[in-house]
């Protein structure tokens, strides 16, 4: 289990906080903390994303799409 950038709680648990707290700093800390986590888990798993080679079929519709695209259009 990875602990979060205050080491206090592993990641993986959820923090319940009670209304009365809620418009604390502890609890707008809680929030900044837990978004910048999943922006930065965000970043890690599609960082290799776009290097990865397209399926064959999807590498097809890619290029239907640019040819259409490409294609002068007729109108009737």
């Amino acid at each position: 289990m990875g602990y979060g950038a205050s080491d206090d709680e592993p990641e993986e648990y959820i923090i319940v906080v009670p209304h009365s707290w809620r418009d604390d700093g502890l609890w707008r800390d809680i929030q900044a903390e837990t978004q910048e986590r999943i922006r930065t888990s965000l970043r890690e798993m599609y960082v290799n994303l776009e290097r990865l080679p397209l399926s064959p079929s999807l590498t097809l519709l890619v290029r239907q799409i640019e040819a259409g695209r490409s294609a002068p259009e007729a109108h009737g």
